[in-house]
């Protein structure tokens, strides 16, 4: 199999780096000991937005969305299963990437800050459409032709299923079924179904569409030809490394526009009166799926090399 199928089958965990060899710090810590993910912290966004026209909003559904957090110590979880279970066949050396390096502008799948699009004025004027980098550089694991570690990882060797490695017996589905039953993940099917299907339907609201009719008329005056938000952004053509004068221009009319016009705080209150809806009769299943994902983060801290 060619390096890169590898990496893309594998895109995620931690790649063999050495020959194995038990490589000892000066603080007396093997190297395989120290594989372990790494966390930073910096520049994670707020629970609810800070700044601009949505500032402190949150939608209800939001009671029952994961956070950045959660899904970053899950993820450290299976990260530790998977380093773990792959030492054991071996792979000493066997690490993941960073997390926490490049952290999404939202807290939760609402993306609050750029639900209804471009929402704060500063970075409109000073980015355009792009979201302001928050990140730091991770250290990613060496992409590796390396079929061994495939077998291991995935429990199979091509489309055949691979019951045992150098003579030792693999766990079903390898390393990776070893970690989704030992970590399992976070449930968030549902509310992420349901918070979409809210997204498109308020904007078929008639409170909705006045409002967005009213912002179109104002970038009209301005001297930008769209209809709803979304046109803005295609008409600004952000291809460029970074910004233009062009581009900035249009962001900027947007958020000004957006406060004139009062578009974000009426499209937040129609689409809440919706998600409310969706909540009333799809409780249960939403308490469900929310009870699963407290499961696996309260067991996710036990999980150790």
């Amino acid at each position: 199999m060619a390096a890169v199928s590898l990496a893309v089958l594998m895109a995620g965990c931690g790649q063999h780096e050495s020959d194995g060899s038990q490589v000892v710090t000066a603080g007396g810590v093997t190297k395989a000991e120290a594989a372990t993910p790494k966390v930073f912290t910096e520049n994670w966004p707020s629970r609810v937005p800070s700044a601009g026209l949505t500032k402190g909003m949150a939608l209800p559904l939001e009671q029952y969305m994961v956070s950045y957090a959660d899904e970053i110590a899950v993820q450290r979880a299976r990260d530790v299963a998977e380093i773990a279970c792959m030492r054991r066949y071996g792979f000493v050396d066997w690490r993941t990437e960073d997390l926490g390096t490049s952290p999404p502008p939202a807290d939760n799948a609402s993306n609050m800050p750029r639900r209804y699009g471009l929402t704060v004025l500063a970075e409109a004027q000073e980015f355009g459409y792009r979201v302001p980098a928050s990140g730091r550089d991770s250290t990613p694991p060496p992409e590796q032709d390396e079929p061994d570690a495939e077998k291991v990882w995935r429990g199979a060797e091509g489309s055949e299923k691979a019951t045992s490695f150098k003579g030792r017996e693999l766990p079903e589905g390898g390393c990776s079924g070893e970690v989704d039953r030992k970590v399992g993940s976070l449930d968030v099917e549902l509310v992420e179904q349901l918070s979409a299907e809210s997204f498109e339907r308020s904007q078929q609201v008639p409170a909705v569409k006045a409002a967005m009719a009213r912002w179109a008329d104002c970038m009209n005056a301005r001297g930008h030809d769209v209809k709803t938000v979304w046109d803005a952004g295609d008409l600004a053509s952000a291809n460029a490394p970074t910004a233009s004068s062009k581009e900035i221009s249009i962001a900027t009319a947007e958020v000004e526009c957006k406060e004139k016009t009062d578009l974000v705080k009426v499209w937040y209150t129609e689409e809440s009166a919706i998600q409310k809806q969706l909540i009333a009769s799809h409780t249960s299943l939403l308490d469900r799926a929310q009870k699963s994902s407290k499961s696996t983060l309260e067991a996710a801290p036990a999980v150790r090399p």
